[in-house]
C-alpha cells in the first residue's frame, strides 16, 4: 500500500490553484488594489481559466471540455473588446 500526503489527484491540485488564482484576482481587484479593466486582472482570470481547464484533462467528459473551451473563448473576447475599448484611450 502507497502511502499519499495528498489526497487529491494532481489534476485536481491544478483545479485548486486556478480557483486560487481567480479568488486572489478577484480580492485585489475588490481592494481595489487592481482595476478592473488592466492587463493583470485580465492576465490572472486568464491564467485562473487555463489551470481550471487543465484540471479537467483529468478525467472528464469531452463535451464539458469542450464546452468550457467555448466559454473561455466567449469571456477573453469579451475581456480583449473591453480592454482595447476606444472610449478609454
Amino acid at each position: 500500500m502507497e502511502y499519499q500526503f495528498w489526497a487529491t489527484a494532481p489534476f485536481q491540485v491544478l483545479g485548486l490553484l486556478g480557483l486560487a488564482v481567480f479568488v486572489g484576482v478577484h480580492a485585489l481587484r475588490i481592494r481595489r488594489i487592481i482595476g478592473g479593466d488592466g492587463l493583470i486582472f485580465f492576465s490572472g482570470n486568464t491564467v485562473a481559466a487555463a489551470l481550471v481547464l487543465a484540471s479537467n484533462f483529468g478525467s472528464t467528459h469531452v463535451l464539458w471540455l469542450l464546452m468550457q473551451i467555448v466559454l473561455i473563448a466567449i469571456a477573453l473576447t469579451i475581456m480583449i473588446a473591453i480592454f482595447f475599448d476606444a472610449r478609454t484611450f
